[in-house]
């Protein structure tokens, strides 16, 4: 199990969010979007994106970058978050047409554990 000391880093969180952050990462493999992990921790988006960050800075998980098309109810690709915005022309993965700008996608973040978490 890793340990991810909060103070001077997280100084937000109240010992009841890293209690139900300790409940959400209690598994090795554990994932979490940002608009998610914020409604049920209720703290902030931007709150979340700096869990993530740090989690990721410590090497404690994969952040992912989701690709939306509107010919799928899921994302239609992950790429990891530091590779960047995919490049133009995109081609859908899932129904393979062709896209020359980014109006027709959306993207959203992912965080991918890879162990427990004790947030202390």
């Amino acid at each position: 199990m890793a340990r991810l000391v909060c103070k001077n880093r997280l100084d937000f969180l109240s010992d009841h969010h890293k209690s139900l952050l300790n409940k959400h990462f209690n598994q090795e493999i554990q994932t979490a979007q940002p608009h998610e992990l914020a409604i049920k921790i209720g703290i902030e988006y931007s709150q979340v994106i700096a869990i993530l960050a740090v989690l990721s800075a410590d090497k404690f998980c994969q952040n992912w970058l989701l690709i939306y098309h509107t010919c799928a109810e899921t994302f239609v690709e992950r790429t990891p978050l530091s590779a960047g915005m995919p490049k133009l022309p995109y081609v859908c993965p899932h129904c393979e047409i062709t896209l020359y700008d980014y109006d027709e996608l959306q993207f959203d973040v992912m965080a991918e554990t890879k162990t427990k978490i004790e947030f202390i």
